[in-house]
């Protein structure tokens, strides 16, 4: 396009300069010409002073109004007079009656006087070889005016009609000539409509590309939503065959729940530690707390364009010598900046938070537990005062990094465990687990994970909670001797807990600590803490990482906080 806009305003360009130069043209009347014609052929005359004298001697200067002189010296008014009045001029001459006619040609007796033959013939020859070339010029002057010639013949009595005449014809030509140089702005003026015009069309098309692109995309999700609704088709025959189940099961619900009690209990067992297990982990023991937490990334997380970075974090800390403070938070993968929030929330929000809440109560400073109502209270005012710091932080982030995310951006699921050897104390928000190992060698679950009505929902701090925050806010504190707790984002929950089980059709969520899994980590974790710390918060982390397949193989990011009272 810029090609085809670069030759039109070339074209107006030389246009143009056609145009100025044919209306030079007509200005000049082609006098150069005539005066290389006259030159030549009049020089024997102008030897005698005829023409020469004229000009030299100035005496134009005294005269009002003379063709001839004016002629010579190039005016154009005095070449319409010729071409009108020539002719006559020149009888006037001959029959010495130029001053017959005062009022039309005026002048003085020193021009009457000095008029020789040779000036005369110095007028034969303007006339003769120039007179020609005069008519036949091009110009629009010459054209236009000539036919007054004979008008001037049939109204020499009236010369002041054809002096008339001349000034409209005069008139109408000039006026004409303007419209010809206004028509070059009128060329540029539709040359830039034109490129506007183009310019357009070429916004035009390129949203007519996008919007191909669009249906092309549109039909490419259709395409995929037939392939599901066929799919769906394909498994109405499965969904009949639950629905029966499920009818089967609203009319036996007293067999469902007694198959899952049985189902609970028979895992509980099987998850228990024998007395040979539980003496390896108590044996020489030092009453102190040894915790070790690593938050790793995910292999969906790494593999995405560009990789997205580890939406967990952790917090573990000794808030004095009867208390541990553990934090797990995990962010929402569909939030952007959850991986911020996550890390303000278990890494300031809440350690801040607690330790001001915490300070004046009694039971905290004796060592004692709460009660569920005053950890209920706690849990639920910990939570809204860091809901509170974190819309005030993203205000503040947005205002400082010129950025516009939205609360929810940094969405992450909640939770922290508050604990002595004397039992626990858990609040949580979302679906992570936690469970812990008491004294006589059962792992249990610490809480039940919200899961919502549907697979793989859950709620999060900046879910819409708060009109009715006792609903959606898990505590709970469990009064018995333990030797471990444990909390994990969901992301580790197959290789650690009993979370999938199916017994006689029934699906139970037994959520209970896999004894396979936690017995060996806790025995490393008591031999390693001989080698230091560095040593066993190495081993951690490289476990986390590429331990066996499942953990490696897992997509979601993964948090496994363990503290174990050596």
């Amino acid at each position: 396009m810029s090609r085809i806009i670069f030759n039109y305003l070339l074209f107006v360009f030389f246009l143009g300069v056609n145009i100025t130069a044919q209306n030079s043209s007509i200005n000049k009347v082609d006098s150069v010409v005539l005066e290389n014609n006259i030159q030549p052929k009049n020089r024997k005359f102008t030897s005698k002073d005829s023409v020469s004298n004229l000009i030299h001697n100035k005496l134009n200067s005294k005269v009002e109004f003379n063709p001839i002189n004016a002629f010579i010296l190039k005016n154009s008014d005095s070449i319409l007079t010729i071409i009108i009045y020539g002719k006559d001029t020149i009888n006037l001459v001959k029959n010495d009656r130029l001053f017959t006619y005062n009022n039309f040609l005026k002048p003085i007796d020193s021009i009457s006087q000095l008029w020789n033959n040779d000036v005369f013939d110095s007028i034969k020859v303007v006339l003769n070889n120039s007179f020609e070339k005069i008519f036949k010029s091009k110009s629009k002057i010459i054209k236009s005016i000539d036919p007054l010639s004979t008008d001037y013949i049939s109204n020499k009595k009236e010369p002041h009609k054809v002096i008339e005449k001349v000034n409209v014809e005069k008139e109408a030509i000039n006026n004409k000539e303007g419209w010809d140089k206004s028509w070059i702005f009128i060329i540029l003026g539709f040359g830039v409509i034109l490129i506007l015009v183009l310019k357009k069309y070429k916004q035009f098309k390129n949203k007519i590309v996008l919007l191909k692109k669009e249906i092309v995309a549109l039909n490419e999700e259709k395409t995929v939503l037939h392939s599901k609704i066929k799919s769906l088709k394909g498994r109405e025959k499965d969904y009949k065959d639950l629905g029966k189940v499920k009818n089967i099961s609203v009319h036996n619900i007293n067999n469902i729940d007694e198959t899952r009690i049985k189902v609970i209990g028979k895992l509980q067992t099987k998850n228990t530690l024998d007395s040979s297990q539980l003496k390896k982990l108590t044996d020489e023991q030092e009453n102190r707390w040894l915790t070790v937490a690593h938050s790793a990334i995910g292999k969906s997380h790494l593999q995405a364009t560009p990789p997205i970075p580890c939406q967990d974090n952790n917090y573990f800390e000794t808030l004095n010598d009867n208390w541990q403070l553990a934090i797990v938070c995990d962010g929402a993968g569909s939030a952007k900046m959850s991986h911020f929030g996550s890390k303000l929330i278990s890494n300031n929000a809440i350690p801040s938070n607690l330790r001001n809440a915490l300070s004046n109560l009694k039971w905290y400073k004796n060592g004692e537990l709460p009660s569920n109502k005053e950890w209920k209270n706690l849990g639920v005012t910990i939570f809204k005062e860091t809901y509170s710091n974190l819309i005030s932080w993203v205000k503040k982030h947005n205002k400082q990094n010129n950025t516009n995310y939205s609360f929810n951006d940094f969405a992450s699921t909640v939770m922290f465990s508050l604990y002595n050897s004397k039992g626990v104390a858990v609040a949580n928000i979302g679906d992570g687990r936690g469970g812990y190992l008491n004294t006589s060698g059962e792992l249990k679950p610490l809480f039940t994970p919200f899961g919502g009505d549907e697979s793989n929902a859950t709620i999060f701090i900046t879910s819409p909670i708060w009109e009715n925050p006792n609903k959606f806010i898990q505590t709970d504190v469990i009064e018995e001797k333990i030797l471990a707790i444990f909390l994990l984002s969901d992301g580790m929950e197959k290789v650690t807990f009993e979370c999938s089980n199916l017994t006689d059709d029934i699906f139970t969520d037994a959520n209970i600590p896999f004894k396979k899994f936690f017995f060996p980590v806790l025995s490393k974790i008591k031999s390693l803490d001989n080698e230091g710390e560095g040593k066993l918060k190495d081993e951690w982390k490289s476990f986390l990482e590429s331990g066996n397949d499942a953990i490696i193989n897992e997509s979601d990011d993964k948090t496994l906080l363990v503290s174990f009272l050596k």
